[in-house]
């Protein structure tokens, strides 16, 4: 094994201490009675609704990702880098909106593992050999439209919710409801997601080395991030902050599965398994 092999191996031990950390921050919200007590009830019901898809759908494909990674997987190695954008995105989140509690050090230590995780195994990935796995049959165009979709689609979504709260001198809904300066998700869709998946689509239309992996990381990431939504909108009927489930659910539904069949056939076109 090579230096650049071994280099590249080695992040992905981090998978360890990083499965602890989230068996741990997940589990205790879902199982510890009175966690989430200080926070108001729409933020409860958001964090529960992620805590249940992050600890029975993100950890353990984690965990088998990182594994099969490990025996030179490529397809694997896309899945673990897309778990771990999730992680760093939702417990950028968590910090930020859920009300100081004990977990708070053990959220701190997901974060920071996940993140350098995250670049560490970024910087080691052969993006030209990945590239070069995938076969004629790619569906290039196909993804590069539909990540722009989902941007433009995004972007609308937030925007309305933003826009009204200016035009009526207010603040937006979201804000309201977590009862924090402004909703952190506005923050990182807009500011940091929203422009990889579109900068992602564009690279790929182009068919950049980088294109192709960021395609395959943000897809994965996506596919998690609107089973975490959904997840938490029933939370939200469960705890009492709605009565039903909104109408957006249906659209939340069809994003999610476009996204899990748009990122299975573009796995699939990757040669080295």
């Amino acid at each position: 094994m090579n230096d650049n092999a071994k280099r590249t191996q080695a992040w992905l031990w981090l998978t360890v201490p990083i499965a602890v950390l989230t068996a741990i921050a997940a589990g205790s919200g879902l199982f510890i009675k009175g966690l989430y007590s200080a926070s108001p009830t729409f933020v409860v019901a958001q964090t529960v609704g992620w805590d249940l898809v992050t600890l029975i759908i993100v950890l353990p494909a984690l965990i088998i990702s990182a594994i099969i990674a490990g025996r030179k997987s490529q397809r694997a190695r896309l899945i673990w880098l897309g778990m771990l954008v999730y992680l760093v995105y939702l417990y950028i989140w968590v910090p930020f909106t859920v009300h100081f509690n004990s977990m708070f050090l053990i959220y701190m230590a997901l974060l920071g593992c996940s993140s350098y995780a995250l670049m560490g195994g970024l910087a080691t990935s052969d993006l030209a050999g990945i590239k070069a796995n995938f076969t004629e049959k790619t569906p290039v165009k196909v993804v590069s439209i539909v990540l722009g979709v989902m941007v433009v689609l995004g972007y609308i979504f937030w925007l309305t919710h933003i826009i009204s709260a200016y035009i009526e001198g207010d603040i937006p809904q979201f804000a309201k409801w977590t009862e924090t300066p402004t909703h952190a998700f506005y923050v990182l869709d807009m500011a940091l997601i929203f422009p990889a998946m579109g900068l992602a689509a564009v690279w790929l239309w182009r068919k950049w080395d980088l294109g192709y992996t960021l395609a395959g990381v943000l897809l994965t990431t996506h596919l998690a991030a609107m089973l975490g939504v959904m997840s938490e909108m029933f939370s939200s009927v469960r705890y009492g902050h709605q009565t039903d489930i909104p109408p957006e659910f249906t659209i939340i539904v069809i994003i999610a599965a476009v996204t899990l069949g748009l990122l299975i056939w573009f796995l699939k076109e990757l040669k080295q398994g």
